[in-house]
């Protein structure tokens, strides 16, 4: 009979050997190589990246391979050129939608927005060969239909072990039949550069951070030089912003172009961009001149500087950015 008021009687803990499991067997994750039609580049030299992988849904590892010594996008007081960056990114773009959501070839992809920050310290350039890794998280995914139409991307961009930049950007993406409705007759590359105003003359190199000529995309404005105002200088021969026949305006042609208005209002010698914020509000066309327009650099904290861009066209701002420098 069980009585409320006994003492139960205390045995010697037994140990029991532990339990030794199986380790569990993860499938390996599998690198998928970067075909160089995905990243929308005909020459070779120019496609940076090298691998990608999706650890989870939505998530991405693609890693990258940059060139010390890249014809455009030069190195700068020991540290790679922050645009590297934005183009890295930029190739993104298209391997996401091409490998991962089947987008076909003739699909086109367009920034809306992107902005990045960089860590000067974490961008030197090592002497050994340092790879390039982005881990982008996915969202926002549209579709209309079954069809891919754009997404959100948040990007750390690590360089060997360190993070050395972020970045944020949304895209979308159009079928060749809707692309076509959507720009009309600019839609026709052919004709598009063949309406191509010629380049204008150069500013100075030395004043946007530039040492050739034919790497400057800002020309004197109509009238003659005015404080803070540029034509934009358009080259469809370079071979790096131009790497391929397009129908408008490249985006990094017009990141180029607010890093060195940037430079030009500044005026502070050994500047460097650490980050932009910036909206591609419309095409900008080739067939008409499009005003680079650059504010006074505003105070941004220890050292650094806001400077605010847009371009306008026909009167109508078509691009904005914010470039910070430091």
């Amino acid at each position: 009979m069980l009585r409320r008021d006994a003492q139960p009687v205390r045995q010697a803990p037994v140990r029991q050997a532990p339990v030794r499991q199986a380790p569990v067997e993860r499938p390996a994750v599998r690198r998928s190589p970067v075909h160089q039609w995905q990243v929308h580049k005909l020459r070779g030299e120019e496609v940076l990246l090298s691998t990608w992988t999706e650890p989870c849904p939505g998530r991405f590892v693609i890693t990258a391979r940059w060139p010390k010594g890249h014809a455009f996008y030069r190195p700068s007081q020991g540290a790679y050129d922050p645009l590297l960056l934005a183009e890295t990114v930029r190739q993104a773009v298209p391997l996401l939608s091409h490998a991962v959501h089947g987008v076909p070839r003739e699909h086109r992809q367009a920034w809306e927005y992107v902005s990045f920050a960089v860590e000067p310290l974490a961008s030197l350039v090592t002497t050994g060969e340092d790879e390039v890794r982005l881990v982008a998280s996915c969202s926002n995914v549209v579709r209309r239909g079954t069809r891919f139409a754009g997404m959100t991307m948040d990007i750390d961009v690590h360089l060997g072990k360190r993070l050395m930049g972020i970045a944020h950007t949304r895209f979308n993406n159009q079928p060749e039949a809707i692309y076509r409705r959507l720009r009309g007759s600019y839609a026709d590359i052919h004709t598009a550069l063949e309406h191509c105003l010629p380049a204008g003359p150069p500013v100075e190199p030395h004043r946007v951070g530039r040492c050739s000529p034919a790497d400057v995309v800002l020309s004197p404005a109509l009238g003659g030089e005015r404080p803070g105002r540029w034509l934009l200088r358009v080259d469809p021969a370079h071979p790096v912003l131009f790497d391929h026949p397009v129908d408008h305006v490249p985006g990094m042609l017009l990141l180029e172009a607010a890093r060195q208005a940037a430079h030009a209002v500044d005026g502070t010698a050994g500047a460097a961009v650490i980050g932009m914020r910036t909206d591609f509000v419309r095409y900008v066309e080739l067939d008409a001149p499009a005003v680079v327009v650059a504010g006074s650099p505003v105070p941004a904290g220890t050292g650094r500087r806001r400077v605010p861009v847009s371009v306008e066209q026909h009167g109508v701002r078509v691009f904005t950015s914010e470039v910070t420098l430091a």
